[in-house]
């Protein structure tokens, strides 16, 4: 894999004797590697944000020696059902930082075959192409870590990288601790993180039922969309399996292309699947988009930025992702209303690209809690209003035609302040208009009427 084949010329001297048995193996990536080798490093444009990038890659790091994911089980073994030692895992998963976890069975085709980043050969990591073997572990724990969205929105400016490296650094933490966990109940298990993968971890997280895979390469998760990074633990612990799930993903990502339109390197596939390696997906080319994190210096992020499913996890969004998982032509729909009212770049990424200094916290929470006390006062108002003026009591169809424009108003207002709570200006300016217009266009009419007693 290319982080590996990137450490032969990082991290090996010159003329190792694993750099040329690889290339003699394949020297179809000789070229290519030695072209990215000689390109700056990602972080570059960090200026002095940089050491913050750096000091939570280095807390993964000092987290990946073999020490630090593997070891010996308790000699004592705790029996436990395995739907009770899934809940077991799952619950204290989330105690330490895990914003999703599952089980699922660990296939063999998801291991590696060899150890492809030891680091240089570095004390305490197993030497380069040391044979992998998980056969003893049937089972793994998927874990996901969600990324901090202000920073995603950011992409591919330096800040996006800082979201990359906390969630490493937070899921690095968290599988280390997870296995130690299981190790105590007496079973084997192991770590897998972002410094120290044995194993694929998308599709072991698909199977073990976290999301789906996307379009764009990446896991998609019904709540974080794009915007997660992935931990496992792998283990012979007894564990009841969650199964993949269905969220809608492979019928929407079929209708939208939007991480291919904006992808700047091409690397993102339009049109159908393709079969590879006998799975038939969309197939990211990969080369071409780490070539592009060496040229902007950042992990880009550009496609997790933009998917339709990166949102926050708030009630606006939620009913969005319902909608989203039901496969039909309303998919179709709903991908032009994502064009229409997010446009075509990085969601304002131009005015927030100024280090993290320009990143504010949008402390969502609060907001909702402000939108939903305005939402309740203004019904509480229109209610009152109603009343005084005799609206339900003059008759049916003035009564339903004024209970809709208040709930109208309402559930714009609400809509309006959920977009300007996530800073999203365009989205609720049009909010504005598609709310606000007819609303008082409405009552403009039922003035003149006279339904209002003006």
């Amino acid at each position: 894999m290319l982080f590996a084949r990137h450490d032969l010329h990082r991290c090996f001297p010159k003329g190792s004797e694993s750099a040329r048995s690889y290339y003699e193996a394949h020297p179809e990536s000789r070229e290519y590697d030695e072209r990215i080798a000689a390109l700056p490093g990602i972080g570059r444009n960090g200026a002095g944000d940089a050491p913050l990038f750096e000091e939570l890659f280095a807390a993964a790091r000092s987290l990946a020696r073999e020490s630090d994911v593997d070891g010996r089980p308790a000699a004592a073994r705790t029996d436990l059902a395995p739907e009770e030692a899934a809940r077991r895992v799952k619950a204290y998963a989330r105690l330490i930082g895990a914003d999703d976890v599952r089980t699922g069975p660990l296939r063999r085709e998801w291991v590696y075959s060899h150890v492809g980043r030891s680091f240089g050969d570095a004390e305490g990591h197993e030497p380069w192409g040391t044979p992998v073997d998980l056969s003893h572990h049937p089972n793994a724990i998927a874990l996901a870590f969600r990324m901090d969205l202000d920073f995603v929105k950011s992409a591919p400016e330096f800040p996006t990288l800082v979201a990359t490296g906390a969630a490493y650094a937070l899921g690095a933490h968290v599988t280390v601790r997870l296995a130690e966990y299981v190790r105590s109940l007496g079973y084997s298990a192991r770590a897998h993180h972002v410094y120290n993968y044995r194993v694929l971890a998308v599709p072991v997280a698909v199977d073990c039922g976290l999301g789906e895979l996307s379009r764009a390469g990446f896991l998609i998760t019904k709540e974080f969309g794009l915007g997660v990074r992935i931990g496992v633990v792998t283990t012979d612990l007894p564990l009841s399996h969650d199964g993949p799930v269905d969220i809608g993903v492979q019928s929407f990502c079929e209708r939208c292309e939007i991480c291919a339109e904006r992808c700047p390197s091409g690397a993102i596939p339009f049109g159908p699947k393709v079969e590879h390696n006998g799975i038939m997906k969309w197939k990211l080319d990969e080369e071409r988009c780490y070539r592009y994190w060496h040229t902007v210096g950042t992990d880009c992020s550009i496609c997790m930025a933009t998917c339709p499913w990166t949102k926050p996890h708030i009630w606006l969004h939620r009913g969005a992702s319902r909608l989203a998982a039901v496969a039909g032509p309303h998919q179709s729909l709903m991908v032009a209303g994502e064009k229409l009212f997010y446009g075509t770049g990085t969601r304002e990424a131009r005015g927030r690209s100024q280090g993290l200094a320009s990143l504010r916290p949008t402390r969502l929470g609060l907001h909702m809690r402000f939108a939903g006390a305005a939402a309740v006062a203004l019904l509480a108002l229109g209610v009152w209003f109603g009343a005084d003026r005799g609206l339900w009591s003059a008759g049916f169809q003035k009564g339903a035609a004024y209970s809709i424009w208040l709930g109208w108003l309402v559930f714009g207002l609400a809509v309006v302040w959920s977009f300007a709570a996530e800073r999203e200006r365009r989205p609720a300016g049009i909010a504005v208009a598609l709310f606000g217009v007819p609303a008082v266009v409405a009552a403009a009419l039922a003035a003149r009427a006279g339904w209002l007693g003006f």
